[in-house]
């Protein structure tokens, strides 16, 4: 967490506390402090939580069963994915999104040097071994890359001491396949195609950093 976050986490605690304190009072006349925690796509993170009330113990002498998290409202997956260190699901799908673009344009482009970094070994030995096949056949891959329709995080899983997302990206694009005479031989230049892909990408549990690695591609058909 950079020192901005933790200053934005500090002022949104004591405006919060401040909030508590003027609506019950003393700790004297209050048993318990009920925290509602809106959804994760307001951008309110587990780190937040966590700050809230450790701020309120210190500063109010509220044990820490008198602080309740009422998180019933978020949906299955967000109460899984507040359990990931340092996770903004807001700021992942964005990555992951530009992630999604510039792999896309690599990878057809037959380059894939500068995304090395955001994918896994077997997916870079699929995209070798396929950019490979079309130098050899003299094939060229072209990808008008348009719009995203949606990009939506489809389930998270915890591993050992990784955990994975799985993100599902609805695109429009136009895709084309053109032989060593400039002829297309697969696809149309006319035709956009509404494109579904599912991938899958992993993170150590405690990493410092918040980079991911893309580990699974799949298409929807």
């Amino acid at each position: 967490m950079s020192f901005v976050d933790i200053i934005f986490l500090m002022i949104l605690a004591a405006v919060i506390i401040t909030r508590l304190y003027s609506v019950f009072g003393s700790h004297g006349n209050q048993e318990k402090i009920r925290i509602m925690i809106k959804p994760l796509d307001k951008n309110i993170e587990k780190n937040l939580v966590e700050n809230i009330t450790q701020t309120i113990k210190e500063n109010h002498n509220f044990a820490a069963q008198d602080i309740i998290i009422d998180t019933e409202h978020l949906s299955d997956l967000d109460k899984e994915l507040i359990k990931i260190p340092n996770f903004n699901k807001e700021h992942f799908i964005n990555g992951a999104s530009r992630v999604f673009e510039a792999i896309l344009n690599a990878f057809n482009s037959g380059n894939i040097n500068n995304i090395k970094e955001l994918i896994s070994k077997k997916i870079c030995d699929v995209f070798t071994q396929t950019i490979a096949y079309r130098q050899e056949n003299k094939l060229t891959s072209e990808v008008d890359f348009i719009c995203f329709d949606k990009v939506d995080i489809k389930s998270v899983k915890f591993l050992k001491n990784t955990v994975r997302i799985v993100v599902e990206f609805v695109s429009e694009q136009v895709n084309i396949l053109k032989n060593d005479e400039g002829e297309i031989i697969e696809g149309d230049e006319n035709f956009v195609q509404k494109i579904t892909d599912i991938w899958t990408f992993e993170r150590s549990i405690n990493a410092k950093n918040n980079n991911w690695t893309l580990v699974s591609t799949k298409k929807n058909t």
